[in-house]
């Protein structure tokens, strides 16, 4: 990494840790870096914030798959039959309007408070833009190129496989893109909500303490388990259009 990248954080940590030391009061609203580092160290030696990154990644991760998977699926579903599409788009919608944190206790009613019910909400939560970014790809094929095939005697399936599906990867790609935030934020809301382990857990303990580092500890390890999500799809994307087009 080029060291002008990490100059302007390096700063602002410098800046904030003397505003910090000049004036201890602020210390309880915006905490420290140098305490930050302190929890980050302790916790890593003992284990605890391994374990929890663990959880919460596996639980976002297991829900990004699911639900770019299922969304994905439905999508180009749908696009088959555009009557059914136009029958179900006020209902996806609506359902897809629908504030997470405000259907999160339903899951953990209906899924327990297990892990499985985090992997559930990270699931709707990436559900519906994998949904809509699918059908939207392969919608904004232009028809002279379905036609075209259709011409030459080309069945449904097979416009499927040669225009349509490596027309629409690249809004598959970008429903990824989108869906890390979403599904981290699901499995986060499940934790925070009710949980004895993960980075939820973790920032609502802290958040009742009133300890502001550990709060801010645990957000950048979701900020790095976002980054760590990018990173993956990032090196991902050249293999998987080349997937798309060779073997459909």
């Amino acid at each position: 990494m080029p060291i002008y990248r990490v100059l302007p954080l390096s700063f602002l940590l410098l800046l904030w840790e003397i505003a910090v030391r000049l004036n201890n009061k602020w210390i309880f609203f915006f905490g420290m870096p140098s305490k930050i580092e302190t929890y980050f160290v302790i916790k890593m030696l003992n284990g605890t914030l391994p374990v929890d990154f663990a959880i919460t990644f596996f639980e976002a991760a297991t829900g990004f798959i699911m639900g770019n998977l299922f969304g994905i699926l439905l999508g180009i579903t749908l696009w088959q039959s555009r009557n059914i599409f136009l029958i179900a788009r006020p209902y996806i919608i609506a359902l897809g309007s629908a504030p997470i944190f405000a259907l999160a206790p339903l899951f953990i009613i209906w899924f327990g408070t297990g892990i499985f019910s985090k992997i559930m909400i990270a699931t709707f939560s990436t559900f519906f833009v994998a949904l809509f970014q699918a059908h939207t790809g392969a919608s904004e094929v232009k028809d002279e190129y379905i036609s075209l095939m259709q011409t030459f005697g080309a069945t449904k399936n097979q416009i499927f496989r040669k225009i349509i599906a490596p027309s629409s990867i690249v809004w598959v790609v970008s429903a990824f893109r989108m869906n890390v935030s979403f599904a981290i934020l699901g499995a986060f809301i499940g934790e925070f909500i009710s949980s004895n382990k993960g980075l939820g857990h973790l920032i609502l303990v802290a958040s009742g303490l009133f300890d502001i580092s550990l709060v801010l500890c645990g957000i950048f390890m979701l900020m790095l388990m976002a980054l760590i999500f990018n990173y993956i799809i990032s090196i991902s994307e050249a293999p998987l259009k080349k997937i798309v087009v060779k073997y459909l």
